[in-house]
C-alpha cells in the first residue's frame, strides 16, 4: 500500500493524526488533579515544618508518629529546590514565607548550611526577624526575584493573623519589613494557646542537618522531632487540619521531602497538586498556597504554587499505607538514581559514539580501492546503523523509563550500566524501525524515519500527561524543581530539531515525485501538529519554545515553496510567529489565575512591566551557566562552531560527502540553518537555554552523518566495479 500509493497514504495518515489530536485535547482536562476542598468560616490549618526527613526513613515500627500521618492522613513527595542545589533550612522557610524559590545564596565550597535567622524582641515591643534585609535582599536578586514577606503580608492586607511558633515559623510569616505580628518560641507548655490564636498557625520543630553514622543514634533523632510533632497533634484546636512539610535537605544532598496532610479536609489517600499536575508529587511553593488557601487570603502577588488536593485511597489500613509509602519512595528513588547517573551516563555514550565513528573513518579511509563494493559498502552500512543508533539514544532514554530499571541497584555504576544497555537495545530497535520500512530507499529516508520516531514519542508523551520525561535524561528533573509538566528545554531541543528535519525530508521527497504544493501543505500540517502539542496548555504548556520554533519552520517553509529569503520574508515569518505565540498566551491568560500555565503567567509578566526583566535575567543566567565550566564550555563551544562552520561551508573539514547530499537534496541544507537559528533563539529566550544547541547537536549530527552515509551507499552502488588486477592503474 505505502510503496504504490506514498502520497495517498501521507495524506490519509495526516488526516488520521490531526483527527485523533483534536479528540485527545477536546477529552482531555487541562490540570488532571482534583480541585481544593473550599474552607468554611472557623475552620483552622497548622503546619508543622521540618527538615531533612524523607518517606524512606518512615516505617510503622521506628517512626510511629510519622507512619500514623501516612496511614491516616494524605502524602506526597514534595520538591524543596530553593535557591542552591541543595536546601538549607533557612532557605526552605524563605520559600515558604514568598511562595517562590528564595533564600540566601550559598559559597560553591561551602561545608554546611547557614544558620536559621532567630527572631528577636517581645511581646510588648514587638518581635523582627534577625537579619532579614539580607535574606530579602539576596531572594529579590535571585532568578525567581522572589519577594520575602509575601506570606505575612497578604494576611495583614486581608486583616487576619497567621501565628508563628519558632524561628523558622517567624521568618514564614514575616513582613515585607522583617517584622512578625504573632510569635512566641517553641514551648509544649503554652502550645495548646498558641495553637488557638489564629485561623492559621506556622510551627518550626527544627531540622536533621546530616546523618548519622550510627543507625540507632539516628532513629533516635528522628524520634525527637516526631515527639514535638505529636505535642502539636496533642495541642492542636479541635476540627483544624495539620500539614507537615519537611523543608529542607539532609547532608547537602538533594532529594524530595516528605509533605502529609491530615484532618477533615485530608481523607488517607496522596496530595496531589496542579502546580505538578501530579499525583504524589508536589513543590515548596504548594506550601505557600495551601496556606493562604485555607486561611481564605489572596496573596499581594501572583505564585506558583498551587493549594494540594487529595486522591482518596480505598481506606487507611497498615497495608494501603505500605502502599502509598512505596509510591511515594519509588518517585524519590527514581529522582535520586537519575541525578547520580545521568552525568557517567552521556559521559560514556558520547565518547564511545564518537570512537566508534572514528574507527570506522579510518576503517573506511584505509578500504581497498579495488574492494569498495565489499569492504566500503559494508563500513558505510555500518556507519549508517551506528549514526541512527546514536541519533536514537534521546528517544531511547524516554521509552526505557516504561521500565523501572531504577529499581535494579542501588550502586550508581550499576545502573548506569544497566541504563546503557537497556536505551541501547532500545534504540538498536528504533534503528531497525527506521531501516526497515519502504522509506529506506530514499537517501533521507532512514533520517526521516528516526526524526518522526523522536518527535513521536515526545509528543505521544505530553499528550498522554508527561509521565517518561519525569526523571529521565532529557526530561523533566523534579529535583531541580520548576517544570514538573509539560514541554522541558531540553526535551524542546530534540523535539525541534526532529521536527524540521522530518518537515525538510517529507517536503524532499514530494518535490521530487513532483508534487511541490502538496510538500507545501504537508509541510504546514505536520508543523501545525508539532505546534499544537508544543504550546497547547493541557499538553506542552511550552512559552519559550514556540519563539524559537515557528521562526525556524517560517524560514523552512519559505524554502519548501522556493522562495528567496529577504527582509520582507522574514518580516513576515517573524510577525507571524508573534501572532501564534501571542494568542496562545492571550488564550491561556484569559483562564482564572490559578489554571494558569507558563503562556499565559508570561502575559501576566508582560502586562505588569517585567517582560524586559525576565528576558534579560534569562540571558544572563544562561551566559552564566555557559561560563560555570570554563572547560567544558570551550570544549562544546568549539564543537559547535565546527558543526556551524560545516553547514556555512558545504565540504570543509573533509566533508565533501555532504556537500554532495546538499546539492542532492537542498531542504537539508535549509533545515540544518534552521536547526541552528532554533538553538541561537532558544539560547536567548529559555530559562536552562544553554542546553538547547548542544542536545540539539547531540541528535542532529549522528542523525545527518547517518543520511551521508546512507547517501554514499547509493553512490556506491551506482559506481562502476573495480577490481583487484586494476590497482596498478592508481
Amino acid at each position: 500500500m505505502i510503496r504504490r500509493h506514498p502520497l495517498k497514504t501521507l495524506v490519509v495518515v495526516l488526516v488520521v493524526l490531526v483527527g485523533l489530536l483534536t479528540t485527545a485535547y477536546v477529552n482531555r482536562t487541562t490540570v488532571p488533579v482534583p480541585a481544593t476542598a473550599a474552607t468554611q468560616p472557623g475552620e483552622s490549618l497548622v503546619v508543622v515544618g521540618l527538615g531533612g526527613l524523607s518517606w524512606d526513613d518512615v516505617n510503622a515500627a521506628d517512626t510511629p508518629v510519622l507512619w500514623g500521618l501516612l496511614r491516616d492522613g494524605s502524602a506526597a513527595s514534595v520538591s524543596v529546590r530553593a535557591v542552591n542545589p541543595s536546601t538549607c533550612p533557612i532557605d526552605g522557610w524563605a520559600t515558604v514565607s514568598a511562595g517562590e524559590a528564595a533564600g540566601l545564596e550559598a559559597e560553591p565550597d561551602a561545608a554546611s548550611c547557614t544558620p536559621l535567622a532567630s527572631v528577636a524582641g517581645d511581646p510588648t515591643a514587638g518581635w523582627r526577624v534577625i537579619g532579614f534585609d539580607e535574606i530579602a535582599s539576596a531572594s529579590s536578586g535571585s532568578v525567581s526575584r522572589a519577594r520575602l514577606g509575601l506570606l505575612g503580608d497578604s494576611f495583614e492586607a486581608a486583616g487576619t493573623c497567621v501565628q508563628a511558633i519558632g524561628p523558622g515559623a517567624g521568618l514564614a510569616a514575616a513582613t515585607a519589613d522583617g517584622s512578625v505580628a504573632r510569635y512566641t518560641p517553641f514551648s509544649a507548655t503554652t502550645l495548646v494557646s498558641d495553637l488557638a490564636q489564629c485561623p492559621v498557625t506556622v510551627v518550626d520543630v527544627g531540622a536533621l542537618a546530616a546523618t548519622e553514622s550510627d543507625p540507632t543514634r539516628q532513629i533516635e533523632r528522628i524520634n525527637e522531632i516526631e515527639r514535638r510533632v505529636e505535642q502539636v497533634i496533642d495541642a492542636m484546636p479541635s476540627g483544624a487540619d495539620l500539614l507537615v512539610a519537611s523543608l529542607a535537605d539532609r547532608d547537602q544532598q538533594e532529594r524530595l521531602r516528605l509533605l502529609a496532610a491530615t484532618g477533615p479536609h485530608y481523607a488517607p489517600g496522596l496530595l496531589a497538586s496542579a502546580s505538578t499536575r501530579m499525583v504524589g508529587v508536589a513543590q515548596l511553593p504548594d506550601v505557600t498556597a495551601t496556606i493562604l488557601q485555607r486561611g481564605g487570603v489572596l496573596p499581594e502577588s501572583p505564585i506558583g504554587g498551587r493549594a494540594v488536593s487529595v486522591v482518596p485511597a480505598a481506606n487507611n489500613s497498615e497495608s494501603t499505607a505500605a502502599d502509598k509509602l512505596t509510591v511515594l519512595t519509588d518517585v524519590d528513588t527514581k529522582a535520586d538514581a537519575m541525578r547520580r547517573v545521568i552525568g557517567p551516563f552521556l559521559l560514556i555514550w558520547i565518547i564511545g559514539t564518537a570512537l566508534t565513528m572514528l574507527a570506522l573513518w579510518i576503517m573506511l579511509r584505509r578500504s581497498a580501492p579495488w574492494n569498495q563494493r565489499l569492504a566500503r559498502q559494508r563500513v558505510l552500512r555500518l556507519a549508517r546503523v551506528v549514526g541512527l543508533i546514536g541519533a536514537g539514544m534521546p528517544a531511547a532514554t524516554f521509552v526505557a523509563n516504561l521500565l523501572p530499571w531504577w529499581r535494579w541497584s542501588t550502586t550508581t555504576a550499576v545502573l548506569t550500566a544497566l541504563l546503557l544497555v537497556l536505551v541501547l537495545l532500545i534504540s538498536s530497535g528504533l534503528t531497525v524501525i527506521a531501516l526497515g520500512g519502504p522509506w529506506s530507499s530514499s537517501a533521507l529516508g532512514p533520517m526521516a524515519a528516526m526524526s518522526a520516531l523522536t518527535a513521536g514519542i515526545i509528543a505521544l508523551d505530553l499528550i498522554t500527561g508527561s509521565h517518561l520525561q519525569i526523571s529521565s535524561i532529557f526530561g523533566l528533573q523534579p529535583l531541580l524543581g520548576g517544570r514538573f509538566y509539560g514541554m522541558g528545554n531540553v526535551a524542546f531541543a530534540l523535539y525541534g530539531s526532529a521536527v524540521l528535519l522530518l518537515c525538510a525530508a517529507l517536503a524532499h521527497a514530494l518535490r521530487r515525485r513532483g508534487a511541490p504544493r502538496l510538500a507545501v501543505a504537508v509541510v504546514l500540517a505536520v508543523a501545525g501538529l508539532a505546534l499544537a502539542v508544543d504550546v497547547l496548555p493541557a499538553w506542552g504548556a511550552d512559552f519559550g519554545g514556540p519563539i524559537a520554533l515557528v521562526p525556524a519552520l517560517g524560514i523552512l517553509l519559505l524554502g519548501v515553496m522556493q522562495l528567496r529569503v529577504t527582509w520582507r520574508t522574514v518580516g513576515v515569518v517573524v510577525l507571524v510567529a508573534a501572532l501564534v505565540v501571542g494568542l496562545v498566551c492571550y488564550l491561556d491568560w484569559l483562564r482564572p489565575v490559578d489554571e494558569r500555565s507558563h503562556p499565559g503567567r508570561f502575559l501576566q509578566t508582560v502586562i505588569d512591566g517585567g517582560a524586559w526583566d525576565v528576558m534579560s535575567r534569562r540571558l544572563v543566567g544562561n551566559v552564566e551557566t555557559v561560563l560555570s565550566v570554563p572547560l567544558l564550555a570551550f570544549v562544546v563551544t568549539v564543537l559547535l562552531a565546527m558543526c556551524v562552520l560545516v553547514v556555512a561551508r558545504p565540504g570543509a573539514l573533509r566533508t565533501e560527502p555532504l556537500a554532495r547530499l546538499f546539492v542532492e537534496a537542498p531542504l537539508l541544507h535549509r533545515a540544518l540553518w534552521c536547526i541552528i537559528l532554533m538553538a541561537a533563539i532558544g539560547f536567548v529566550t529559555n530559562d536552562s537555554g544553554a542546553a538547547i544547541p548542544p542536545v540539539a547537536a547531540l541528535f542532529t549530527v549522528p542523525v545527518v552523518i547517518s543520511a551521508v552515509m546512507h547517501f554514499l551507499t547509493v553512490e556506491a552502488r551506482k559506481a562502476p566495479v573495480r577490481r583487484r588486477r586494476d590497482r596498478h592503474h592508481l
